[in-house]
């Protein structure tokens, strides 16, 4: 049986299945035989919204009318910023999409369940990476008014409902943040609000990742959370915008990553 959870959510863009290596690798490191105490799991929420996306992207580049260049940072912005409107639209206009987002988030929680022995007391930590840091903020606010995929769980095992709420979500780590791209033109920004008293939400991001933000300016609801400026990446990408996809590889993120889960066991 395992002692705590931790589970990871990636960011925009085309997503590989092992998004997570470097992380998990990192953190086994460093956790040793305790590694075997942590019940991990990865989500991948972005297989509905890749479809669309592959489709389209064939139809511009096969189109010989069509004159392209730059087509790796087309595509990067198509994918990613595809991934970040589609939810949104879905949030707001056809919810089947954005449901089935956090159904993926609620499938990896469920199976950490099991693994907890199916104990609602137990901590879990929860890692998420660019576009991924929305999406569980949404889920945590949906999670605490009872909307979208949480509209329907009558019938729920009660300690399992208190588990895939977050009730025991006791660090959210956020890497490469652009909650503020979503929510800057809002005149009122509200977080939601911590699950429980020893909650914390530490937020990492690099200077030079202009899609990665710091939170607290956002609105006083913030305050929760703990911004740290990090220097992510290596030679060719620490001083640039390639420093958004070198976080989970990087020690200043994955050493307190470790240390939280060692505080946890």
């Amino acid at each position: 049986m395992k002692d705590a959870a931790m589970i990871t959510l990636h960011g925009m863009g085309e997503v590989d299945d092992d998004y997570y290596e470097d992380l998990q690798d990192g953190v086994k490191k460093l956790l040793g035989k305790k590694w075997s105490k942590v019940a991990f799991h990865a989500v991948h929420y972005a297989e509905d919204l890749q479809k669309p996306q592959n489709a389209l992207w064939k139809k511009m580049v096969n189109n010989e009318d069509n004159d392209l260049d730059c087509t790796r940072v087309r595509k990067f912005f198509l994918y990613g910023f595809g991934d970040a409107g589609s939810l949104e639209h879905s949030a707001q206009r056809d919810a089947v999409k954005y449901k089935r987002v956090q159904q993926q988030i609620q499938a990896a929680l469920s199976k950490a369940f099991i693994d907890v022995g199916k104990d609602s007391t137990k901590p879990v930590i929860i890692v998420a990476h660019s576009l991924g840091c929305q999406v569980i903020s949404n889920y945590l606010w949906d999670a605490a008014h009872n909307q979208h995929s949480f509209e329907d769980t009558a019938g729920m095992d009660p300690d399992e409902l208190n588990f895939i709420k977050l009730k025991g979500l006791r660090n959210l780590v956020t890497t490469g943040c652009n909650i503020p791209l979503f929510t800057s033109g809002l005149d009122k920004r509200s977080c939601f609000k911590a699950p429980n008293s020893m909650f914390r939400w530490d937020n990492y991001y690099d200077a030079d990742d202009v899609l990665g933000w710091p939170l607290k300016q956002l609105d006083p609801s913030f305050n929760i959370v703990n911004d740290h400026v990090i220097n992510a990446g290596g030679l060719f990408t620490s001083w640039n915008p390639l420093s958004h996809t070198k976080y989970w590889s990087d020690n200043d993120v994955i050493r307190p990553v470790a240390q939280r889960l060692l505080n946890l066991l």
